[in-house]
């Protein structure tokens, strides 16, 4: 099954919110995906982004995921989103606090055969830290 590019956008930043249908990672992404910003202890492929996905589900339950800007060339989309949610469970050593963050990030997506068969992701980590710990 393949997705055109603005489809294929659109689910990529879909399967990070909560409410993602089952199934859509095996979708949007190849088996042999290759992350090449992993989070320490991610594993390879496409079940390392499943265990990704489910670690932010895990520590925001309530993670709500919305696209802000898709811009595609050749083999390449890039898609810059927003996050939403609330800290409830650990993150990178910090206990959940229950307060409300923003994440925002870009991801450079390699495409063959309709599926995502690379990523690159910059997300502003440190603000959210500073959400997450501020008093």
């Amino acid at each position: 099954m393949t997705h055109d590019l603005n489809t294929l956008a659109s689910d990529y930043v879909r399967l990070w919110d909560v409410s993602a249908p089952d199934g859509i990672a095996d979708r949007v992404y190849a088996a042999s995906v290759i992350d090449h910003q992993p989070l320490p202890g991610q594993g390879p492929g496409l079940d390392g982004i499943k265990q990704l996905v489910a670690l932010y589900h895990a520590v925001f339950p309530d993670l709500s995921v919305s696209t802000d800007d898709v811009v595609s060339s050749g083999d390449r989309v890039v898609v810059r989103w927003t996050g939403t949610g609330t800290h409830q469970g650990d993150q990178l050593g910090v206990p959940a606090t229950g307060k409300r963050v923003q994440l925002t990030g870009i991801d450079i997506l390699r495409i063959e055969e309709g599926r995502v068969v690379e990523r690159w992701g910059e997300t502003n980590g440190l603000e959210m830290m500073q959400q997450i710990t501020s008093a």
